[in-house]
């Protein structure tokens, strides 16, 4: 699918010309966290309260950058929805979705979504759709259909809630260039205890997709052949709490595991940790000074088949990727962030080591936040390419209310 009649200089210009209105995240990693629209009076410039009915709310994202790296993107991009070329426009995410609230116990989403790649064509794809049953009698709550595993913190978001314009290093290597998606059901169960404790059991088969033309190698090894495949079981697991130890102060943690057939018939599995802290200044009233820091480690166990399918009993091999992220926020709406990511390197399958940190600050427009101007800076070290350093500027345009989660 191309895009000849919209240039990237005319993509940008729409965004520059939005960005009078605001920008909005969703936490998509706990179960029914986001609060419904509020019936209040629809607001047309940024979709708040925008529905059919109060039951469908519309949502649009897009997301661009510009900038350079001191060398060529393809060996730098790590997510599909990356910046692809330097020195260039990028319309790294184009996505439409909607949310359908019915009634107390039956919700759904449908998002497509994909980022305008080389020859300027659209790499679009149904990302989720999925119809969700809550207010279950025990505290249980069902999707069912294709959705982001709730698998961690970062897995389930959708790249116009990204903290950063790029990808986690570690996100990339162990899970792939999108996100964990399944389809299949999802069960969610909230434990009766004082603070948010959620489990979440996923189970199905992953999605269809296009395979790469020219898979990279990792030594004797494709890159993609340790990832779940799409005709394949694959089950997740996720425990997650969340604790107020006060009005200001908030503690997040909890632990993952997803095992699943590979795409040369052997097991791939993941083991992952997060923790999360934030401190509000006007704690739960909206306003004030806040500050983040959040991080995740994964460890991956894998079997995958030699290059040429002589090896009848390969070796497991194992992978691993963490990072640590802080953000800190001002009441003009301005965000100052650092990120540090690190992935090792395997001698087995001559993966190299990699470690990147990025500085970057994020102003949003209004209080909405339905638009955002990110600058962000990577250093960028591996012993295979050095060092490369890239900046990068970032336009993200958001109409519409809360998805559905």
């Amino acid at each position: 699918m191309t895009f000849s009649p919209f240039s990237h200089h005319a993509v940008l210009a729409v965004l520059l010309f939005a960005a009078s209105q605001g920008y909005s995240q969703t936490d998509a990693g706990l179960s029914s966290t986001v609060a419904p629209p509020s019936g209040g009076e629809a607001d047309w410039i940024t979709g708040s309260n925008v529905s059919l009915g109060g039951k469908l709310v519309p949502h649009i994202h897009i997301d661009s950058s510009y900038g350079t790296a001191t060398r060529d993107q393809a060996e730098l991009r790590v997510g599909h929805h990356d910046p692809i070329r330097r020195d260039g426009i990028n319309v790294t995410n184009l996505e439409v979705g909607i949310s359908g609230r019915l009634d107390e116990h039956n919700e759904f989403f449908i998002t497509y979504a994909g980022p305008i790649g080389e020859g300027d064509s659209f790499d679009g794809v149904i990302e989720e759709w999925f119809w969700k049953f809550k207010n279950l009698p025990g505290a249980f709550e069902i999707r069912a259909g294709q959705f982001y595993n709730r698998f961690g913190i970062h897995n389930t978001y959708h790249p116009h809630g990204f903290d950063w314009v790029d990808q986690y290093l570690m996100s990339g290597r162990l899970i792939g260039d999108d996100s964990m998606v399944t389809i299949g059901a999802e069960v969610s169960w909230r434990a009766p205890v004082p603070w948010t404790s959620q489990f979440d059991v996923g189970f199905g088969v992953g999605p269809p997709h296009e395979e790469e033309e020219e898979a990279p190698f990792f030594g004797q090894y494709h890159q993609h052949e340790s990832s779940f495949a799409e005709d394949g079981f694959i089950t997740s697991v996720n425990w997650t709490n969340v604790y107020n130890y006060n009005d200001f102060n908030q503690f997040r943690g909890g632990l993952s595991g997803a095992w699943g057939e590979n795409h040369s018939g052997y097991q791939s599995s993941i083991y992952a940790a997060h923790f999360e802290y934030q401190w509000r200044e006007n704690g739960f009233e909206p306003g004030g000074h806040y500050f983040r820091v959040r991080s995740e480690a994964m460890v991956k166990r894998f079997k995958v088949e030699d290059e040429l399918g002589l090896v009848l009993d390969p070796v497991t091999q194992q992978d691993f990727g963490c990072y640590v992220s802080a953000l800190y926020g001002c009441p003009n709406n301005l965000e100052f962030g650092l990120r540090g990511e690190f992935v090792p390197g395997n001698g087995e399958t001559t993966q190299d080591a990699r470690l990147r940190v990025s500085p970057g600050i994020t102003w949003y427009a209004n209080a909405a936040r339905t638009v955002r101007v990110r600058l962000q800076y990577n250093y960028d070290h591996s012993n295979a390419f050095g060092n490369d350093h890239g900046i990068w500027a970032q336009v993200s345009l958001a109409w519409g209310g809360p998805e559905v989660r």
